[in-house]
Parts: structure tokens; sequence; C-alpha cells
């Protein structure tokens, strides 16, 4: 790996480029360079083992010892699925890791990789790369109820274990790509709601394509190969090797093909979207239909126009009023419902197609206005990973020729990238801790050796994903205590060098999700379409956009997440945001935060159905406490535990005359509001 002497420099524990320096040659950085073989050092059984304790070694780092067995449970289980163990699920791991912990862990772990809930805790984390959103983000932010299908490929291939080269190249390009049966084929079609999903502007979004295509280029460069190509939009990336050129190369891709339109004020009904069945034969279904809707939409039109003249005072017929305008409206609005409900019903996906390829002008400065462009730029692949051009025969998009470069095993970037995404989730921070950003100005690895050798297994493991988190979690280095020591937290306070487990909040779904489950209302089953309204009757606008929130106990991967309002339980504990990627959730500390939990109306509702399991399973107190500690925290209580509950409920009982119950809902709202059980250890 070639590295440019003059831009490095060991400071304390993190290898930092010196940015500025006129010797530094950007397509010298260590990210584009192919991946190196390192065989791991000799200090330990496990290979990843082998790469951490030669850099502790070298920094006279003490690893911290092996984690109680309650603990890895825990850990391991809200890492791969999101939710907490069972006190069953404790015990039984617990006698079986007394008897063979090795075999006993890797019976763990395989029992979570095989359940379905592992796709929704890993597909979350895909979810927030490509700021996934069941709205079109416009100003009027119009619905888009095919969105979950998107959302449901993704949970499903990672249940799946898909290979990584292949899910990218069906999201980029599924629709182009050969298959072997319908169901494939639609499949991946569905997977090109990645591009589809691409964040929209204004008022008239389909005026503005060139946004949304920026979008598309943004996170797609962040995402697959951790770049921030959008910086060359305008001009020459400032810092790494990316030209305007190589932008308006990518460019040219998407603009040949076709954005499915979801609606939009000035252009409220959707074009664009893709029928299973084909075009052609959806059209000629739907001619009769479209016709008669046609005949009220014009009625809506005019009837809504002469609604709006009120506020121009230029109404003289003494008869109409603004209320008995808005009622003959609503009128015609029911009437239109009622046809656009008996149209037939067929599979939808809001997914891209085919256009006319064709090359995209140099935007410059960014501006898409004609006498703002300059010079075609040929489609092909970013100059620095290889520069490939599309080639001459290619008569539509070329998007496969691009999907293919990107997941090429040539491409040191997509492998190096995932795993590090994987490493980030598994113990809080990245190899590389900008994970979106493996440019000049990102972070290099604290470990490069480990990241090349992890990339390099990625590959030769099929691109397997399942194969990787059973190569990282088997180690010693994710099973450590997070105890502190205080020698090595003079040397590396930020645990970079990973001689401890890092402690970490969880995360609003996980927060959500186990509370859910302690009162026995989490509905695990799949979701699926949200109940919006029929496509065929938004009429939203800037000023009345579409803003709804539709009530279910299902997982939190599942609840409609809308770009211009936030769901106020998510977006309270740093929850996903539907209209930026995003690599790294921020785990903010606030006084609403532990007020929410103490005074919402979730809060006392769930505690109060928690209680209710309680009372009813027995009617011994100690039993009871036995059974919230063992669910909440995944531990006995302690006397000490044992006499402060005791005491608690007496006072409350007698002091403030509550009935039982209440007294108990209460000390369960202290329960999940405490930091036992909002951290992992």
């Amino acid at each position: 790996m070639a590295i440019p002497a003059p831009s490095l420099r060991l400071l304390g524990v993190l290898v930092v480029t010196s940015l500025g320096s006129p010797s530094l040659d950007a397509s010298e950085h260590w990210s584009y360079q192919p991946l190196r073989k390192n065989d791991p050092p000799k200090l330990a059984a496990h290979p990843v083992d082998g790469f951490i304790n030669a850099r502790l070694k070298a920094r006279f780092l003490e690893a911290t010892p092996e984690a109680p067995p309650r603990s890895l449970i825990r850990r391991v289980t809200f890492d791969l699925i999101g939710l907490p163990p069972s006190p069953s699920e404790i015990t039984q791991f617990e006698e079986s890791f007394a008897a063979n912990p090795g075999a006993a862990w890797q019976t763990l772990v395989d029992r979570l990789l095989a359940s379905p809930h592992y796709g929704e805790r890993w597909g979350r984390h895909w979810l927030d790369l490509v700021r996934y959103a069941d709205t079109a983000g416009d100003a009027a932010d119009f619905p888009v109820p095919e969105a979950y299908k998107y959302r449901n490929y993704v949970l499903a291939a990672f249940n799946k274990d898909k290979p990584y080269n292949q899910f990218i190249r069906e999201q980029i390009a599924g629709d182009l790509l050969p298959f072997e049966n319908d169901e494939q084929r639609w499949e991946q079609t569905i997977a090109t709601g990645y591009v589809a999903i691409s964040r929209r502007i204004g008022v008239s979004p389909q005026n503005l394509p060139h946004i949304t295509i920026e979008d598309t280029l943004d996170n797609l460069g962040k995402t697959f190969l951790g770049l921030t190509i959008g910086c060359a939009r305008c001009h020459d990336h400032k810092f790494d090797e990316i030209s305007a050129h190589d932008y308006y190369a990518l460019y040219g891709f998407f603009e040949s093909s076709i954005y499915p339109h979801p609606g939009a004020e000035h252009k409220p009904h959707r074009e664009h979207f893709v029928y299973r069945m084909g075009r052609k034969q959806s059209d000629h279904l739907l001619k009769q239909h479209r016709a008669e809707l046609e005949t009220w939409n014009r009625k809506e039109r005019a009837q809504f126009a002469l609604y709006k003249s009120f506020q121009t005072r230029k109404i003289t017929d003494a008869s109409l009023s603004r209320e008995s305008t808005w009622a003959e409206l609503e009128r015609i609005r029911a009437e239109q419902a009622q046809i656009a409900a008996s149209f037939p019903g067929m599979e939808i996906a809001y997914a891209l197609s085919e256009g006319t390829g064709h090359e995209a002008a140099i935007q410059k400065q960014g501006s898409p206005a004609k006498r703002d462009r300059g010079e075609l730029a040929p489609r092909r692949f970013l100059t620095v990973l290889g520069g490939q051009i599309l080639p001459a025969d290619v008569k539509g998009s070329g998007r496969e020729h691009l999907a293919d470069w990107i997941a090429s095993p040539e491409n040191p970037l997509p492998a190096r990238v995932m795993v590090n995404r994987l490493w980030q989730h598994h113990f809080g921070a990245g190899l590389v801790r900008t994970a979106s950003d493996f440019g000049v100005r990102g972070t290099p690895p604290t470990h490069p050796e480990l990241l090349d050798y992890l990339a390099r297994r990625f590959m030769e493991c099929g691109w397997s994903i399942k194969a990787m988190h059973r190569l990282i979690v088997t180690s010693a280095a994710y099973r450590r205590s997070s105890e502190d020591l205080a020698p090595n937290t003079a040397i590396d306070p930020e645990n970079n060098f990973r001689w401890r487990a890092n402690r970490r909040r969880l995360d609003a779904e996980q927060l959500r999700d186990s509370i859910l489950s302690f009162s026995a209302q989490l509905d695990l089953s799949p979701g699926h379409r949200h109940p919006f309204p029929h496509h065929l009757t938004y009429f939203f606008r800037q000023h009345e956009p579409f803003q709804d929130i539709y009530p279910s106990k299902k997982r939190s991967v599942y609840l409609m997440q809308q770009r211009i309002q936030k769901s106020p339980w998510l977006d309270l504990f740093d929850g996903p945001d539907g209209n930026t990627p995003v690599e790294h959730r921020n785990e903010s500390t606030t006084a609403l935060q532990a007020l929410y939990f103490m005074n919402s109306a979730f809060a006392h509702e769930q505690a109060d159905a928690i209680a209710t399991r309680a009372l009813k399973g027995t009617a011994d107190p100690s039993q009871r406490l036995q059974w919230l500690y063992e669910t909440i925290f995944n531990r006995p209580p302690t006397a000490q535990d044992a006499a402060q509950a005791k005491a608690h409920l007496a006072s409350v009982q007698n002091t403030l005359k509550q009935a039982e119950h209440r007294a108990w809902s209460g000390l369960i709202r202290g329960m999940i509001s405490s930091n036992e059980f909002m951290y992992l250890d």
C-alpha cells in the first residue's frame, strides 16, 4: 500500500493525515490502494485477536478480562437482533457456558444469526445509510405507499445473507440484471427503490431532476465507496482525486434512467411507477378507470380553483361561501375516492426504469441551466478507481456496468467500507471512525492491517455478511468487559486500540421494542403497507402537507417514517433521519428523555401493562421482583435491591394511599428509566 511519507505522522494513538501538504498526491491515498494480504500476528488463536493484541502489546496496554456470561448474552443479543434476551435464554446460556464456553457461544451466535429478527436489526442500519423514508420529501411530502417493499427487500436480504456484491448490483441496476424466474426479476426491480427514494424538494420537484440525481450520487458515493463524490458537483474535489468530469460521468447513468414521480403539489398524480405485469398491459387494464376518474379530476380542479378564489375576493355570487365551496369540494373528493377504490389491484414498485442512454453535460458551478452547461462527460467509473468507460454498444443507461464496477473485487473500497461498518456497530466505533468518508478528509484506520484482512476475508467468504459477524463476535476483543483500567486510560482514553468493550446506550428502536416486549405487547409479525389513503386521492400542498402518525405495536423498523415530520419517540432518542444518510447516530443525554420515561402516556401505559404481567404471574412480591429484574435488567435482584424495592412499595402504598398495582407501576417506570436498562456493558 503506497502511503505518501510526508503526509502522515503519528499522534498518540492515531495516524492522522496532514492536510495541505504540497507533496500530497491524493491518488496515493491509502483507501484507493489494493487490499494487502496480511497474515495475523501469532499472538492469539483467533485472527482478529492477533492483530488487536499486537497493537496492545506495542503500546503496553493490558486487555480487560472477558465479560461475565450474562453481560455477553445481553450484549450479543441486542447487537444481532436488537431485542433483549429472555430470562430462560439467559439461564440456558449460563448452564451451557459453564460446561463448554466455546460451543455455547458459537451456538448462541448461530441461533441469533438465523433469527428473522436479525434482518430487522441489521436492515435498520442499512436504512439509516440510504436515508429511507415512506414519503418523498417535497414541500407537500407526498406519501409513497410502495416504499415499504424496498424496506422489506433490505430486511430479507440480510436474513438471506445475500452476497454483498450482489446486494450492491441489485440496488443500482436490479431491473437490468439477468434473472431465473419472475420472482427474482421482481425482487431485483424492487431493489432499485434504493435510487427511487432519493429526495425531492420544492412544490415542483419534477422540474428539478438535477436535485434528485445529486442526492442519488451523494448517497451512492458515501454508502458504497465511502467517498464524498458530491463535493465534485460544482468543481473538482478540493481534497480527493475526484474531478467534476468524474462526477458528471456518473451523473449520466442516472440522467439516462427514469425515476418514478410520487406526486407533488403542482403535479399530484404519479408517473413512472413500475407495474409487475408491464406498462403496456397495465395501461390497457386501467384505461377505462382512468377516463372515469379524469372526469372527477376536472371537477375537483375547478372546484378547488373556486375555493381558492375566495382568498382574492373575486366571488360576487352571494349564494356561494367559503364553507359551501369547501363542502362541495369534499363531496367531489369522496366520489373520487370511491372510483379510485374500484381500480383493479396490481403489483406496483417504486423503482427505476430505463430511459434513453446519453451523456450528461458538465454543469458549470453545479448550475443545470442550458447556458451553464459545458462539454459532455462520457459515462465511466471514477478515474482513481480504474476509470472504466461504458462500452459503445450500450443503448440504455448502462447502470448494470456501473454496478459491476462498484462491486468488482478489484475495487478495494466496497469491502473495506462494509466490514468497517460491521465493526462499528459491534464495537461502537469503526476501525475508520469516519465510516462514510474514506477520503483524504476522513480519519485513517487505527488498524490498517486488520481492516484489509477483514476486507479480504469478506470477499473470500463470498461477500457473506453473516460470516463476518461470526468472525468478529467470536473474537476475545468483542467479548471483553467494559471495566476501566486507569493505566490504559492514561495512554488510550478513547479506547482506539480496543483494550475494553465500549459501554453503549440502547438506541431508539432497541428501547421501544424492549419495553413493548416486557409488556408482551410487541407484535413480532413483519410489517407491510402503511394505511395511507389511496394515491389517487392525494390533495397535499405546501401549506397543507401530508402529516400523519400510524400507531403500531410492531417493531420500530416498521413504523412509518416521514421526511418533514419525525416520530416523536425515535427523534427524542436520536433515531433515524430519512432526509440525510446517517453513518453513526448521536447518543444524546437530555432531561427530556428522563422526563419522557417518567411522565409520557407511553411510559405509563407500558409500565401499567408490565405491572399487570407481574401481578398476574405470582402473588409473592419477592418473585415478582425477581421476574422484573431478570426481564428488564437481565440479572437477579441483590439483597439491597430487594430491600429498597420493599421499602419503596410500602412507603408509596401507605403514604399516598395508592393501590398495589399503581405502586408497582411506579417502580417499573423507575426501572425502565434507569441507566442499567438503557446501557449495554
